[in-house]
């Protein structure tokens, strides 16, 4: 048996042990915990897998979603004018999820009606549809936002910042997935969102976070850049003026 594993079947045999020693019945409750709460990224970080379980009952459905840390993203589209390519065409998004994971226990569509998934933003598309907020052209039949937001979806999920996972569930009572962070992760806070299901309805809704944070001396150079941006960026020019004065010495002397 591996590591891994050995490490989910004993979160699972855990988690019943504390269901059954309470003897409490969690009656259309999302409820859940996560293998680690805090993730720290060191120099040597090659991402980190997160377990994620909880209670469910018969007939209910899970959907699972991770988001965070907001960012800035701009898209453009080069194009050919008086034979020079340039980028003409832009589409800005504010406040795009870096990342955004989903897990459902079945298929999204098959659980839940669209107008329920637009409204939570529980898809990539919807969510990325109610974020746009700046383009510079008009839409037409063979530049449209659905190929913008393809677009933007496929680049994400290349990198695997957006993902989709599956539910496990066991005996019909615990739930389960295992979720990855690539090593190229953002530090910052990511929303974790559990939905039970039923009957097409979301019946309970309950959230935890999971921080993601530099250690060691990458931590201290990220706090400056973030709370000093200007001073980061002028300690950055002089280091690579200083640098270059040294390298140019050293082969001078060669």
């Amino acid at each position: 048996m591996t590591k891994k594993h050995y490490n989910s079947k004993k979160l699972i045999f855990l988690f019943i042990i504390i269901f059954i020693s309470t003897n409490e019945i969690f009656a259309n409750q999302a409820y859940f915990d996560i293998s680690d709460q805090e993730i720290e990224i060191q120099t040597n970080f090659k991402g980190k897998e997160v377990i994620i379980f909880g209670l469910t009952e018969p007939g209910l459905e899970t959907i699972l979603t991770i988001k965070g840390p907001d960012e800035y993203k701009k898209l453009q589209k080069k194009e050919k004018i008086f034979g020079i390519w340039i980028n003409n065409n832009k589409i800005i998004y504010r406040n795009l999820p870096s990342i955004f994971f989903i897990a459902s226990s079945s298929e999204i569509n098959q659980i839940l009606n669209e107008e329920i998934i637009n409204n939570n933003s529980l898809y990539f598309d919807p969510m990325i549809s109610n974020l746009m907020t700046q383009r510079n052209f008009n839409f037409n039949n063979g530049n449209n936002s659905k190929i913008w937001k393809n677009n933007l979806i496929n680049i994400k999920k290349k990198t695997n910042f957006y993902k989709e996972y599956e539910i496990k569930i066991v005996d019909n009572k615990l739930f389960q997935t295992r979720i990855f962070f690539p090593s190229n992760t953002l530090p910052g806070n990511y929303l974790i969102n559990i939905f039970q299901v039923k009957d097409k309805k979301i019946i309970s809704k309950k959230n935890k976070n999971i921080i993601i944070k530099k250690s060691g001396i990458g931590n201290k150079i990220f706090n400056f850049a973030q709370n000093s941006p200007g001073t980061y960026g002028i300690v950055c020019i002089l280091f690579a003026v200083f640098s270059g004065l040294i390298a140019a010495t050293i082969f001078r002397r060669l």
